[in-house]
């Protein structure tokens, strides 16, 4: 007899166990450098080959396994987390690079099936009438996961070193696991015998392609933000206390985003929504850039979080509305597609950035991205809308 989770516990817990599992991989990797594991070379090319491999497994679900119940993948993703964990702790006990190494292209397939999967869930438990208020109730989950998993790794490594904070990806595997077995029955989405030719039928879909390169845009200018943030107080000063206090008003600002973001589009509309958020980001990086009083600076981090990602369940949602709910699963993956993509990119790219301008260089590009969305939501989208391109989002559908 299989045991049923409700489907708010399911709904709620499963994208927050999924982050958890990726957090505490990155977050182990400075202390496998600290510890001699890896080189600092070595941290930057396995980083970019787990996102490779989250781009590859999304492709995965969108591409062939399209036919594959929600359940299925999520039970898929399960076992590779599983697989994940225990190849990265052998791989810190033998200390043998090639186990770390794979554990981490396994982690990246994982994240990319199990958050397509994951999307796919969200987009089945709700509604046009309730996505925006749920998905952003969903998302403060998984920003206190963003929060609070690194202070949960960091204490395990000091108690038994990387081997506590490697066993704790073992646990987050084991509850991957748990809400697959455990998922209630999904509803019905309709079907059509032309379901082959659904396989990248998404991507013609102007209001879709417009959201999507939206996602990309928005992941490239603010997913890796948190990353490089410390550098800017670093250069006006202040010591590494104060400036990695910085990204916890950032972390702050991001679980408080979700809900102002969703409010507005309540209040406006989605594209609104997200325009504003992005002019609020284009404000914050040029206050932050050019003030250097420390309370001012803690302030203008927590904006920044505030408008740079409380927009990510907003877009998620008008991705959704934009397609019909037989395509759901595949814009799920496509999507997370776009997202990893803007993410490697910005990785990338803002490393040369600090190296060629400086700290502020990241932010001056993330500041003229911001302005390039805020265009395209408040001028360029309604515009097409009155066109029948790019429709507007009904406010009636906004909770």
């Amino acid at each position: 007899m299989r045991i049923v989770l409700s489907e708010r516990v399911v709904f709620y817990l499963l994208p927050a166990v999924v982050r958890s599992m990726t957090i505490a991989f990155f977050v182990l990797m400075p202390v496998f450098y600290a510890g001699g594991l890896i080189e600092a070379q070595e941290m930057g090319m396995i980083g970019a080959l787990a996102i490779g491999m989250v781009i590859t497994g999304a492709f995965l679900v969108a591409r062939w396994l399209h036919r594959w119940s929600t359940r299925k993948l999520l039970l898929v993703g399960g076992a590779l987390a599983v697989l994940a964990s225990l190849l990265l702790f052998l791989g810190v006990l033998s200390k043998y690079l090639a186990l770390i190494v794979s554990a981490y292209v396994f982690l990246g397939l994982m994240a990319g099936i199990s958050m397509s999967g994951s999307n796919a869930v969200a987009a089945n438990f709700t509604t046009r009438g309730n996505r925006f208020g749920r998905l952003a109730r969903q998302s403060m989950t998984v920003d206190i996961v963003r929060i609070t998993f690194p202070l949960a790794v960091a204490g395990l490594v000091v108690l038994w070193g990387p081997v506590g904070g490697a066993g704790l990806t073992i646990f987050s595997a084991l509850c991957l696991c748990l809400l697959a077995f455990g998922m209630p029955p999904l509803r019905q989405l309709p079907t059509t015998p032309l379901e082959e030719g659904l396989k990248w039928s998404t991507l013609r879909n102007r209001p879709f392609r417009f959201t999507l390169s939206i996602e990309f845009l928005d992941s490239l200018a603010s997913s890796e933000l948190f990353v490089f943030l410390p550098l800017v107080l670093l250069t006006k000063g202040y010591d590494v206390g104060s400036s990695l206090l910085l990204q916890s008003f950032l972390f702050l600002g991001y679980l408080t985003g979700r809900w102002f973001v969703s409010w507005l589009a309540k209040r406006y509309s989605g594209f609104r929504a997200v325009g504003l958020a992005e002019t609020g980001m284009l404000v914050s990086i040029i206050l932050l850039l050019n003030m250097s009083q420390l309370w001012l600076l803690y302030l203008l981090s927590f904006m920044l979080g505030v408008f740079a990602r409380g927009t990510s369940p907003a877009i998620k949602a008008l991705a959704f509305d934009s397609v019909d709910d037989r395509q759901t699963k595949q814009a799920s993956a496509i999507f997370v597609v776009a997202g990893d993509s803007g993410s490697a990119l910005a990785q990338l790219s803002f490393g040369f950035l600090v190296a060629w301008f400086g700290a502020n260089g990241p932010f001056i590009m993330a500041a003229a991205i911001a302005g390039i969305i805020a265009l395209m939501c408040l001028v360029w989208q309604p515009f097409m809308s009155r066109s029948k391109i790019v429709p507007q989002v009904n406010e009636s559908n906004l909770g």
